[in-house]
């Protein structure tokens, strides 16, 4: 999502990178700044003594005040393409004095805007040549001829200023030169002292109101400016520790639009004029309220930001957090990233090595706005930028005087940040009880939330805590759905801090999971001071979770869980263990209970929720049983295919023989064996035509269908093989397909029996071996 533009260059692998303060690149001493460096550098600021007094008003001009109209109401995109096609036209070498250029830019146009512009634009053309001669050669020149005032003010010895309005005023248009404070690339965000920031601009008067042209930071760039004094720590979740190289730059000539008729309201939050009637404000700042304010970019206000936390350049921590918002006005969402610097020079104590800042910053969507909370690890001053679409919008100095030891880091950080946001709705889910990524429990650690499910997805929940394994978790947190609603519960563990993640991928393409959504989830005060010590409850509680993790009793286990939760116990490690030991019991008995009661689902569950834990190792046997027990039960349900595909036709005939041939009588007597039927009762072929003719729970059919090996014996089994060993697939099938079918279901049951005690047999030698050599 689109959020700003401005001057840039372009890296090597030819995307858009905003230069200066706007430069992604700046601890390396890339990119470019708008505005240019000061006095410091000795280099890009408008002379002071130009031999024309500038702020000579001509009597008769009018008075300074605010202007009703704005820059796109009164300068229009063909008023700009006039103006530039003309000054494209002019060459300076064509003409005497600067009266005479005046009047050939501005001769014909229609308005005294597009005159201006083209005052503007032929300055601005002259700078980006170049075009730089020899003292020698300049004294070989007129000293007033255009040709050498352009010289001089490319070297620096006349201003762009004294160029500006001189053209100006000789196309009668009214101009002045306004002196005062400016936060060039020297400047640093909450900077409290201003006062070595002297520059100089100007102020047109066209349609009927004054209008602020900046010719040298409209003209002029920097490359690279860098005092060295900050590290970036972190950026997007990602731990850093990028040192700035100290850099005076280089500038550059271009032209930006942005300076030419800025409006009022914009150019205070980085230009102070002396004299407070030229702010053109109908509320003036103080020089105090032009320190405090926000250090806001042109991407800023060109494309339509605003901060929604206090507009202020300074941020003090509160409990080792400070919130910072902003939104766009233009749209609904827009995707912003952010920089967070630690300053190694200003800072009273160093960053220590041990730290590494990663998801010390949490990003919330809260519909069309975004918060960013800081944590801070250390005390120290830092500095956060945020950008959009890659270009700088604003930057906050944030100062933290706070001992703050126990700040933890966020569990995550997902780039598309906190709370619903257009990735949840591009992935299928739309929020209904939760539409803001922060939740504070107060009363009780369960809580559940509902989303509407809008396209076929499956869907993931996951709990994230840092001193928790996922695994361990994974039990916490279940989702059902019921048609198109989506219902998750988190029953967190204990009090703490959490994140869930949502995740979906689409049912019928299949394909990997993708964040949909997140939410930060807390039940305590996450910078909460305990006290040092532990009284008698406190000491008795911890020694009796620390017994009962080394039993096998889950639920004794799960009891002194509850305990310890109930009266907040700080987790020293135990409760970890604890949860742990929990786990590995749950997983345990979660194989155990699916192999008792052989159930494929249940089964294929266990397995995977073993697999994918920690104690993988530890739950080896019980796993390999399970796994032989499922492929065990599809090779049954497989067998008993091809019989359920019969027709009753095909059973009806079997069953209407009146006088079987023995392979019949056979085939169908070994079939109701390993049904389980007691062989007094298939002695007659009139006794298993009966059975035949039973329905419902009793039916021949259902009875294959729900076959399970477990109530089988070894005499059922030999019995079976032993009626059946006389004949062969062909020949059955040869007298009866129905016949057939039962013989194959009824020889691969007998197989798949054998083999799975040949499997079990070889598997406890294997054990026995393993144990003799322990």
């Amino acid at each position: 999502m689109g959020c700003g533009g401005s001057t840039s260059t372009k890296t090597d692998d030819g995307h858009e990178k905003p230069g200066g303060r706007d430069s992604h690149e700046k601890p390396k001493g890339k990119g470019v700044d708008s505005k240019p460096k000061e006095k410091e550098e000795d280099y890009l600021r408008e002379p002071e003594n130009d031999s024309v007094d500038l702020e000579d008003i001509v009597v008769g001009y009018p008075p300074p005040k605010p202007s009703s109209n704005r820059k796109e109401h009164i300068f229009t995109e063909q008023d700009k393409n006039t103006a530039d096609e003309r000054a494209n036209q002019i060459k300076v070498e064509d003409y005497q004095t600067l009266d005479d250029i005046a009047r050939a830019l501005t001769e014909g146009l229609t308005n005294d805007v597009q005159k201006v512009r083209a005052i503007f634009t032929w300055i601005g053309l002259q700078g980006s040549k170049g075009n730089k001669s020899s003292k020698n050669d300049n004294k070989s020149q007129d000293v007033t001829s255009p040709k050498t005032i352009i010289q001089q003010v490319i070297q620096r010895k006349l201003s762009f200023n004294f160029l500006f309005i001189s053209l100006c005023r000789a196309a009668k248009i009214p101009s002045v030169l306004i002196r005062g404070l400016g936060k060039s690339v020297s400047y640093e965000v909450g900077d409290k002292n201003v006062d070595n920031l002297n520059n100089s601009w100007t102020a047109v008067f066209v349609a009927g109101g004054w209008h602020f042209v900046f010719p040298l930071w409209a003209f002029s760039a920097v490359v690279g400016h860098s005092k060295g004094t900050w590290t970036l720590v972190e950026t997007q979740g990602k731990g850093a520790r990028d040192k700035e190289e100290k850099s005076s730059g280089q500038t550059i000539s271009h032209i930006n639009d942005y300076f030419f008729f800025t409006e009022a309201e914009e150019f205070i939050y980085i230009c102070f004029p002396l004299d407070s009637k030229w702010q053109l404000l109908t509320k003036p700042f103080t020089k105090q309220d032009f320190i405090d304010i926000a250090y806001c970019t042109q991407n800023y206000f060109e494309n339509h930001h605003k901060i929604t936390t206090p507009t202020k350049c300074i941020y003090a921590s509160v409990g080792g957090v400070c919130d910072i918002g902003i939104k766009n006005l233009d749209k609904e969402e827009c995707s912003y990233v952010y920089k967070l610097y630690f300053n190694h020079e200003e800072s009273k104590t160093t960053l220590s090595s041990e730290i590494q800042l990663e998801r010390y910053v949490a990003v919330f969507n809260e519909g069309p706005s975004m918060r960013f909370r800081v944590r801070f690890p250390s005390e120290g001053i830092y500095k956060m930028e945020i950008y959009g679409d890659y270009s700088l919008l604003c930057e906050f100095k944030l100062e933290c005087n706070e001992d703050v030891n126990d700040v933890k880091p966020f569990p995550c950080n997902p780039e598309s940040g906190f709370g619903p946001n257009s990735l949840t709705e591009e992935a299928g889910l739309q929020a209904q009880s939760h539409k803001t990524g922060f939740i504070n429990i107060k009363q009780t650690k369960n809580f559940s939330m509902k989303f509407n499910i809008t396209k076929n997805v499956l869907v993931q929940t996951i709990l994230l805590h840092n001193n928790m394994e996922q695994q361990t978790l994974k039990k916490h947190v279940n989702h059902k759905i019921k048609g198109q609603e989506l219902d998750i519960n988190v029953n967190l563990p204990q009090k703490g801090e959490y994140a869930l993640q949502i995740n979906t991928k689409d049912k019928d393409s299949g394909g990997s999971f993708k964040n949909a959504c997140n939410y930060l989830l807390t039940s305590e005060n996450m910078n909460k001071k305990r006290r040092p010590y532990e009284n008698a409850i406190e000491k008795r509680t911890r020694k009796a979770l620390q017994d009962t993790t080394s039993s096998n009793d889950i639920s004794a286990l799960q009891k002194a869980l509850d305990e310890f939760d109930k009266i907040d116990l700080e987790d020293k490690g135990d409760r970890q263990k604890a949860e742990e030991r929990l786990t590995y019991l749950s997983l345990r008995k979660e194989l155990k209970d699916a192999i008792a009661r052989r159930h494929g689902e249940k089964l294929e569950e266990a397995i995977e929720n073993a697999k994918s834990s920690e104690y993988v190792s530890d739950l080896k046997k019980l796993i390999e049983e399970a796994d032989d027990l499922l492929s065990q039960l599809r090779r049954l349900k497989r067998f008993a295919h091809e019989v359920l595909k019969m027709q009753q036709p095909t059973i009806s005939e079997i069953h209407n023989y009146k006088h079987p041939k023995p392979m019949a009588y056979d085939v169908m007597k070994a079939t109701y064996i390993l049904l389980g039927e007691e062989e007094r009762r298939v002695e007659e072929w009139e006794q298993i035509q009966a059975l035949m003719r039973k329905t419902g729970k009793e039916g021949l059919l259902r009875r294959v269908r729900l076959f399970d090996t477990v109530h089988l014996t070894e005499n059922m089994i030999n019995h079976s093989s032993q009626i059946l060993r006389p004949y062969d697939e062909e020949r059955i099938r040869a007298s009866s397909a129905g016949l057939g079918t039962f013989y194959k279901w009824a020889t691969d049951v007998i197989e798949e029996i054998r083999k799975s005690e040949n499997s079990s047999r070889d598997r406890e030698v294997q054990e026995n071996v393993t144990k003799r050599k322990i």
